[in-house]
């Protein structure tokens, strides 16, 4: 028997922890993952605030609730995703110098990627399997 096991024929410490380490990455990256299509879904919808504003305006109704809960939101997701660390390299996933890299799915520093959909899990759960 191997000494690394336990004597219940699990899987040894430390791939137990590589393991645990793993998954720790997926979630981490998939959190990245959210705070990005958060951005890009506030960017998506600047059409139907811009049309809002002007329907407002062309009502003579004031804009400013609108325009401050439209500016808070963005300027919220785009710190929260500014702020998301890599769970590798521990440096800031979206930025490199100063501006904030909204296009890109792998950290600008060490190139890990964000799993895409539901493939990320999937594999993990197929790698436990085996």
């Amino acid at each position: 028997m191997n000494q690394a096991s336990d004597p219940s024929g699990n899987e040894s410490p430390a791939t137990a922890k590589a393991a645990e380490l793993q998954l720790q990455q997926q979630v981490i990256l998939k959190k990245i993952g959210r705070a990005r299509i958060r951005l890009l879904v506030c960017c998506w919808t600047l059409p139907v605030y811009i049309i809002g504003i002007w329907i407002l305006l062309g009502n003579g109704r004031g804009i400013d609730t609108f325009m401050f809960v439209y500016i808070a939101l963005s300027a919220g997701f785009a710190l929260d995703m500014s702020l998301r660390r890599c769970p590798r390299c521990r440096q800031q996933f979206f930025v490199k110098s100063i501006l904030l890299n909204l296009i890109s799915r792998r950290c600008v520093h060490c190139g890990v990627a964000i799993p895409a959909g539901n493939r990320g899990s999937a594999s993990l759960d197929q790698g436990e399997q085996n």
